[in-house]
């Protein structure tokens, strides 16, 4: 029976922790991650960011980022290809293929890492959740659903909890209605996240539902 959970992963030793850090008002959105060596992991991340030559020297200043080259850039939105370190940088992706774990969706925003993982069942979550607090990562657990909860909450469209939860919040304070009757500063405060972030839950969100409702 496997096990779904979403959590907040924050840590300067995690891949781009140093940049997420320097960075407030950057969001990274993880595509895709693979590794030939696991404990160099090459990352596949759109970003979001008003200034790209600032974000490059934050990489290259980055100790947890070997290299990166720029594959796609439109206005804001860039597709980096990352290759993480080799030290100094705690090893998630070796821990989490150990655990059986699934990575399903990750975004980065405000220091922090937004994470959705399937497990095979909750012991091999409760190992990689006791490898991180050993590794000194903050982390701030959101939902754990097993079984058909579980399945239901991992079809491609489905919605996390977090998306969920900003798009219930901006429907009910009016934020969809013409004229709008709230902002996304407004939002943003009451989740206690930036406007940056609310912005990626929303628009994701609307994404998600979009394709399963209308297409």
């Amino acid at each position: 029976m496997s096990l779904l959970a979403e959590f907040e992963a924050a840590s300067p030793s995690l891949v781009l922790g140093p940049t997420l850090e320097a960075l407030p008002s950057l969001t990274v959105e993880l595509e895709r991650q693979y590794a030939l060596n696991p404990d160099r992991p090459i990352l596949f991340c759109w970003t979001r960011y008003h200034d790209r030559d600032r974000l490059e020297r934050k990489l290259d200043d980055d100790e947890t980022v070997d290299e990166f080259d720029r594959f796609v850039y439109s206005g804001d939105q860039t597709l980096y290809r990352i290759r993480r370190s080799d030290s100094d940088v705690i090893s998630a992706y070796r821990q989490w293929v150990a655990a059986g774990g699934e990575l399903l969706d990750c975004l980065g925003s405000e220091g922090r890492w937004e994470v959705e993982m399937r497990f095979p069942d909750r012991e091999s979550f409760a190992e990689y959740h006791t490898f991180l607090e050993s590794e000194g990562v903050e982390f701030e657990l959101h939902r754990l659903a097993n079984g058909e909860a579980a399945r239901r909450a991992d079809e491609p469209n489905a919605l996390t909890e977090s998306q969920r939860e900003a798009i219930v919040l901006a429907y009910e304070r009016g934020f969809f209605d013409v004229p709008r009757e709230t902002d996304l500063a407004t939002i943003a405060e009451m989740l206690d996240i930036s406007t940056q972030a609310v912005s990626e839950r929303l628009r994701r969100g609307q994404a998600r539902l979009i394709d399963e409702h209308v297409l």
